[in-house]
C-alpha cells in the first residue's frame, strides 16, 4: 500500500506550480488533433483525492505505447499546471509506468461514511415508518422502498451516484440517499401536509435506477451502461419499483405504488435535465428541491476542499451558478 504522505493532490496545485512523480492510476486516455497540426492527448488520472483531466501536448497513443503505458496502470505523471482563460489547466509533461509499487486500488476514493453502518440507518429508518400504523389494509409504501434496496444492497452500497458533477465515488449513491434521507425526515415535521412515509421511500430509492445506469470501478470509476444510454435512471427507477409492485399482488395500495412511481419520473423537474413529467405533488416537488440541495452541497463542499479561506474559485463551476467563495474563518 502506498503512503499517503507521498500523494498529490493535483486539484489543489497552484496555476503555475509544477510536481514530478505524481503517482496516480491512468483511467483512461483519448488521442485529439492539435488546432494547428499533430496530436495530444487528453489523459484522465485518479491522485488518490479525485479524478483529473489533464492535457499531454505534442503525445498520441503511440506516446503511450512507446513508454509501456497502458490504461489501468499506476503510473508516475511530471504534471504542470497552466493558466488558460484565467483558469487553471493541468498538463502532464511526461508519464512513465510507477516504480512506487503501488496497485490501483491504493488510490480508489469513497465517500467519507462507514458504507455497512450508513445502509443500516436506512434500512432501520424505513422499518420504523414501515411498522407505523397505516390501517390494515394494505402495507406502507416504505416497505417496498425497503425490499427493492435489500435486493440489490451490493450495488446500492458500492455504486457512484453520478458520472461527474457530484457524489461521484464509491458508495456516492448511498450518501446521497442518506443525507437526503436526514434532510427529508426534519422536513416533514415542519411541512406537516407532507406524506411523510411516500416522501422518505421515495427519497431512499429516488436514483435506485442508477445502479442499472452506470457501473461503477473498484477504483470509484463510472461509466454508462447501454441500458443507461437508451433509457435513464429515472424510467429504470420506475420500472423497478412497477415490477417490485407487481411481484407482491395486493400488497401496496395501487395509488401510492403510482405516486411513487411519479416522483421518480418526475424530481428532475424538467424535461431538458431529463424529467418525464413535472412533479404533480407537494411530495414530487419537494423531493426535486431535498435532491437538488444535497447535489449542490456537495458541489461546494468540493470546492472548499480546494479553496483556501477568502479565495474564489477562477470561473463557475459546471453544475452551479456562480463562482464559489470560501469565506474566512470566523
Amino acid at each position: 500500500m502506498i503512503n499517503r504522505e507521498s500523494l498529490v493532490n493535483v486539484a489543489e496545485m497552484a496555476a503555475g506550480a509544477e510536481a514530478k512523480n505524481v503517482p496516480a492510476v491512468l483511467l483512461s486516455a483519448e488521442e485529439k488533433l492539435q488546432r494547428n497540426s499533430g496530436s495530444y492527448l487528453t489523459l484522465k488520472i485518479l491522485d488518490g483525492f479525485g479524478k483529473v483531466e489533464l492535457k499531454m501536448f505534442n503525445s498520441s497513443m503511440a506516446t503511450l505505447d512507446s513508454r509501456c503505458v497502458r490504461v489501468g496502470d499506476v503510473v508516475d505523471v511530471d504534471v504542470r499546471i497552466q493558466e488558460y482563460m484565467n483558469s487553471k489547466s493541468p498538463v502532464a509533461d511526461d508519464i512513465r509506468p510507477s516504480l512506487t509499487g503501488a496497485v490501483p486500488r491504493d488510490f480508489a476514493v469513497s465517500a467519507p461514511i462507514n458504507a455497512e453502518e450508513t445502509y443500516g440507518k436506512i434500512i432501520s429508518y424505513l422499518d420504523s415508518i414501515t411498522n407505523s400504523n397505516q390501517g390494515g389494509k394494505y402495507t406502507p409504501i416504505s416497505d417496498l422502498a425497503k425490499g427493492l434496496i435489500e435486493a440489490n444492497k451490493d450495488a446500492f452500497l458500492y455504486s457512484g451516484a453520478a458520472k461527474a458533477m457530484h457524489h461521484d465515488t464509491i458508495s456516492g449513491l448511498l450518501y446521497h440517499s442518506y443525507r437526503m434521507l436526514q434532510s427529508a425526515s426534519r422536513l416533514c415535521a415542519v411541512y406537516t401536509s407532507l406524506d411523510s412515509v411516500l416522501l422518505c421511500s421515495a427519497v431512499a430509492i429516488h436514483d435506485i435506477g442508477k445502479i442499472r445506469e452506470m457501473n461503477t470501478t473498484e477504483l470509484g470509476d463510472i461509466t454508462y451502461t447501454v441500458q443507461g444510454h437508451l433509457m435513464g435512471h429515472l424510467y429504470m427507477g420506475s420500472e423497478m419499483i412497477h415490477d417490485y409492485a407487481e411481484a407482491n399482488p395486493g400488497k401496496y395500495d395501487p395509488e401510492k405504488v403510482m405516486l411513487l412511481q411519479h416522483m421518480i419520473l418526475s424530481h428532475h423537474l424538467n424535461p431538458e435535465w431529463g424529467a418525464v413529467k413535472g412533479p404533480a405533488t407537494a411530495e414530487a416537488q419537494m423531493l426535486h428541491y431535498i435532491d437538488q440541495i444535497d447535489a449542490k452541497m456537495y458541489m461546494y463542499e468540493h470546492h472548499f476542499d480546494d479553496l483556501k479561506p477568502g479565495e474564489i474559485t477562477d470561473k463557475v463551476p459546471f453544475g452551479l451558478e456562480n463562482n464559489v467563495y470560501k469565506p474566512m474563518k470566523h
